[in-house]
């Protein structure tokens, strides 16, 4: 039989052998509490009383004798010391292992928001790589009828220029011949 205490409302408690690292919830407060591997049997007295909501009837409430507690003798309480530091320690596990319990369910959780995380970066920068795609080919497609506005344009410029100078020579030339001016005029605001 295991005798200890719990950590949460200090409740003293009993377990079969068989139960050394279960988790089981305090009679008391219902705190989970792992087991630890021995007890200490001084504090208690011999008669356990059993509870009656424990399952199966392993745990089981301890009541102190405090008659003999009392009536200790000095050396009895310096034996206990060793004892008492091996409780804090079994309490300092039992913590530990709440504590690891605590640590290991909060990793798995931002493990599951990482994942969720990368799979929308990934869904955002094939969105990305699409669009960009995309905007490449409407660029290449306002290149391409830039290139032929120029092209347009210099024609249009090079008509334009040719016609002037056919009315500049028309003009200054000593015959008189008749120049229609208007479409000459036309072709230098176009």
């Amino acid at each position: 039989m295991i005798k200890f205490r719990c950590l949460n409302c200090g409740q003293k408690l009993a377990v079969n052998d068989d139960g050394v690292n279960a988790v089981i919830s305090c009679t008391n407060c219902r705190e989970s509490i792992v087991v630890p591997p021995y007890s200490i049997s001084e504090f208690f007295s011999a008669e356990p009383l059993r509870h009656p909501g424990a399952p199966g009837g392993s745990l089981e409430l301890i009541r102190p004798d405090y008659e003999r507690l009392e009536s200790a003798p000095a050396t009895g309480r310096a034996a206990l010391l060793p004892q008492l530091a091996r409780m804090m320690m079994n309490r300092l596990v039992q913590a530990l292992y709440g504590q690891r319990e605590s640590l290991i369910a909060a990793q798995a959780e931002a493990t599951r928001r990482m994942v969720e995380l990368e799979e929308r970066i990934a869904r955002a920068q094939t969105n990305v790589e699409r669009k960009i795609i995309a905007y490449e080919g409407r660029i290449g497609e306002l290149e391409s009828q830039l290139a032929a506005k120029e092209e347009e344009n210099r024609e249009l410029m090079r008509a334009n220029f040719q016609l002037a100078k056919k009315a500049l020579e028309v003009e200054s030339s000593p015959r008189p011949s008749r120049v229609n001016l208007r479409d000459a005029g036309f072709l230098l605001r176009a």
